[in-house]
């Protein structure tokens, strides 16, 4: 593949009370973050688009202000859809290599035939997943390019999720003036960015990808992800609780959950937020928190636990992400009422080191995947805009020592004081 240009992807993810978007640039085997960004929106809900309109604007503004800091126009992004009504359809794609070698242009033809196959009417395909490759009777997960034969049978595995759902995402997108490249399951990103995948070829795996308004609960299984359920259930039923008795803001309550609500009997009586209410200045202490806390922690736990419990007794771990990862109670209450092995996660990338940005941050891997198979040269922003932009920071700064900084600062702290 030509390595001529910078390879820049641009991720987007439409969340319920969220909208994310995440820069990296591909280089020497890993990528590197350039950006994230985050803004508020209340424009989806149960994966609906509620306000269109507000969701356009909510959009625009956010890449327009990733843009803006950047240095370059953001043109195109990897969409990240949630993997609603989740359904898997398992196939065999027969190939013939050209010459009777096999290329990435046979794997590739594999792909494209396997998409012909007909889903159910209300999901669409999002990912189709290469799991093994079959060549002259001997079975590999490994890419068999150079291999010599006559035939080579391909399995897949057609990850679905709801159509209108996943139509519903792009158009809006398409509609902010941003073109879609691409689009991944949040989960299957998630199973690429950790390795679920290669995991669960020794010990089933479930996936508990914790956020504000509902749970994912995936199976990942021999190397496949074989179902994800949507649990309309998440930390927001703890922050309303919190919210009853205290009308402060949720973004400040949910702070407050993560990580100041441990049951740790030690600083009970220490203050962790003061806000003003008609004037008065109130407190709250860690010991308030943690009792408004305790019921819906329980109660999300009680539920999950269940859910999860059958396959946990055939010998499953858990995999816990999302931003529920950083909720410090709720992740060790998880862990004693499962009573199994549980890994809590998050990517250790400088730049995205938060669980809520797995999905986001392992869509790029699933790109790149697609990019090396079918020798795509491609990048997501204004390279000659970039470029320039990195070009002219290189001047401005090029030959500064900190004294000569420290002079300049001096000297335009005299021009204003002069003027």
């Amino acid at each position: 593949m030509s390595t001529s240009i910078k390879q820049i992807y641009v991720a987007l993810e439409l969340c319920e009370n969220d909208l994310k978007i995440l820069v990296a640039e591909y280089f020497n085997t890993r990528f590197n973050v350039l950006k994230v960004e985050r803004k508020q929106t209340k424009a989806i809900s149960d994966f609906k688009i509620v306000d269109k309109e507000s969701l356009i604007s909510d959009i625009k503004s956010l890449v327009n202000s990733c843009s803006e800091k950047l240095g370059a126009k953001i043109e195109q992004v990897i969409l990240v859809l949630p993997a609603y009504n989740f359904k898997r359809f398992p196939l065999r794609s027969k190939v013939v290599p050209d010459n009777g070698v096999i290329s990435k242009k046979d794997i590739a033809r594999a792909i494209t035939n396997s998409l012909k196959a007909k889903v159910d009417f209300d999901v669409m395909v999002i990912n189709p997943m290469i799991l093994k490759y079959t060549i002259n009777g001997i079975s590999t997960r490994r890419m068999p390019e150079r291999e010599l034969c006559n035939e080579v049978d391909v399995d897949i595995d057609l990850l679905c999720a709801d159509k209108d759902m996943a139509y519903d995402y792009v158009s809006v997108v398409e509609e902010s003036g941003i073109k879609v490249l691409d689009i991944c399951m949040n989960e299957y990103a998630i199973g690429k960015e950790s390795s679920l995948f290669e995991e669960s070829l020794k010990q089933n795996i479930i996936c508990l990808d914790i956020n504000r308004s509902c749970t994912y609960l995936s199976l990942f299984s021999k190397g496949k992800l074989i179902s994800s359920e949507v649990v309309f259930d998440g930390l927001n039923t703890i922050i309303s609780d919190v919210k009853l008795k205290y009308d402060i803001p949720e973004n400040d309550i949910a702070k407050l959950i993560k990580f100041d609500v441990d049951y740790d009997n030690n600083y009970l009586d220490d203050i962790v937020y003061a806000y003003n209410l008609n004037g008065e200045t109130k407190t709250i202490s860690k010991k308030e928190i943690n009792e408004v806390s305790l019921r819906a922690i329980n109660n999300l736990v009680e539920k999950l636990v269940t859910m999860c419990k059958p396959i946990i007794e055939q010998g499953a771990s858990l995999f816990v992400t999302g931003e529920g990862q950083q909720m410090k109670a709720l992740i060790n209450k998880i862990k004693q009422e499962s009573n199994c092995e549980m890994k809590s996660y998050y990517p250790d990338t400088i730049g995205v080191r938060d669980p809520s940005l797995t999905s986001l941050f392992g869509c790029l891997y699933a790109y790149k995947d697609k990019v090396s198979l079918n020798d795509i040269n491609v990048t997501c922003i204004d390279l000659l805009e970039y470029d320039s932009h990195v070009e002219q920071k290189e001047i401005d700064t090029e030959g500064e020592t900190i004294t000569t900084k420290i002079k300049n600062l001096f000297k335009q702290y005299v021009e204003r004081e002069e003027e």
